[in-house]
């Protein structure tokens, strides 16, 4: 496909010059003329030309209200103007610049010297273009990300509170799960009495798991880390959820591990984040499996984090840690998975920040391997 030529609009009540300018400028650049700057600014209401040429000395509307009207009304942007005249003092272009004009060439001029502004404006034209669309799109990210930061602050509150009444849940748990042990006593057959008592237990190890990430994910101070217990932890936590409690099978191997030195929300978070995003690349699926690993190898704790997803493209894997990409939706009406596109942008800003590697490998409708790879501290430093 060709690429698209700029576009310069030539404003000239001389038909010769305008056809002279024309014959210069088309084969570069995508041309349209005016023969009056009444003609000019009707043209502008349909026409967006990075270039104009305008001359100065017209009848009716001249340049230099043409040049006004244009910056005035503000619609072009960054369009750069170019009065034309055969009148070159320095009151002449001082008035140009005045009305908003870039610059100034004098009749009669070479195709050389024609030529030459032109094509220093359309670059600089292009680039100006360029910085605002990035602008556009940063202060996107800045409004989503302020968004976000509110949103995880309201979790952040909400948290404390249900870590509190967690907490609580302590108390009348006890009483059930003692009660349920006297009953079982006096009826050891009752299969409903051994269920009551199987939930209990099972309600207090989630409450623990929760009240123990929680306090651990407080402390912000470098601490020794069995990373192992990290990931049954966070698994524990996920299986509070009922699809992966009820539809995800999990597979661990998890060898011996040293402990490592570091924050623990680092890797509670990064490991749950990439766990998260497991279930949900298999939200779809008939056949879901949780594959989690971890081993020493040539010198690196080694941790792989397995889905029978439908797998990442090609392309989209060359985007999938950058910041706000996602192929989720940002919010769903049921209860398919939704992302923010920062997930797995934090992992790897976390994982990298021990001088370690976070790296992916997909195949489309087989699954994706997330594997986390962190140095082990050299002994003899």
């Amino acid at each position: 496909m060709a690429e698209a030529k700029n576009k310069i609009l030539v404003v000239d009540d001389s038909t010769s010059i305008v056809q002279y300018m024309r014959d210069i400028l088309k084969n570069e650049y995508h041309v349209t003329t005016a023969s009056s700057g009444e003609e000019a600014l009707d043209v502008l209401l349909n026409y967006s030309p990075d270039v104009i040429l305008l001359d100065v000395s017209m009848g009716g509307v001249n340049g230099y209200e043409v040049c006004r009207t244009i910056r005035e009304k503000g619609v072009h942007g960054f369009v750069k103007i170019i009065m034309v005249s055969s009148g070159t003092s320095l009151k002449e272009r001082l008035k140009g610049y005045e009305s908003g004009a870039d610059d100034y060439i004098g009749k009669p001029f070479k195709e050389e010297e024609l030529l030459a502004k032109v094509r220093v404006f359309i670059r600089l034209k292009t680039v100006e273009d360029q910085l605002r669309d990035l602008n556009d799109k940063l202060n996107d990210q800045i409004k989503l990300r302020t968004s976000q930061l509110v949103d995880a602050e309201k979790m952040a509150a909400i948290g404390r509170y249900a870590a509190g009444i967690v907490h609580n849940l302590n108390n009348p748990l006890q009483v059930i799960m003692g009660t349920s042990q006297l009953l079982s006593m006096k009826n050891p057959s009752d299969k409903n009495i051994m269920r009551q008592r199987k939930a209990a237990a099972e309600m207090k190890k989630i409450i623990a798991s929760i009240l123990q990430t929680g306090a651990m994910e407080s402390r912000t101070e470098n601490v020794e880390i069995d990373l192992n217990e990290v990931l049954k932890s966070q698994i524990e936590l996920l299986r509070s959820d009922h699809f992966f409690k009820h539809h995800i099978q999990m597979e661990l191997d998890l060898q011996p591990l040293p402990p490592y030195l570091g924050i623990y929300a680092h890797f509670s978070q990064s490991f749950s984040n990439l766990m998260k995003n497991a279930g949900d690349a298999m939200y779809n699926r008939s056949n879901r499996i949780l594959k989690i690993s971890s081993a020493v190898e040539s010198g690196d704790i080694v941790v792989r984090i397995s889905d029978t997803g439908e797998g990442v493209s090609e392309e989209s894997m060359k985007k999938i840690f950058d910041p706000f990409f996602t192929t989720k939706p940002l919010t769903a009406n049921d209860d398919r998975p939704t992302g923010t596109g920062l997930g797995l942008a934090s992992c790897k800003e976390m994982i990298e920040s021990y001088g370690g590697e976070l790296s992916a490998d997909s195949v489309i409708d087989q699954g994706t391997t997330f594997t986390v790879k962190l140095p082990l501290p050299d002994e003899s430093s």
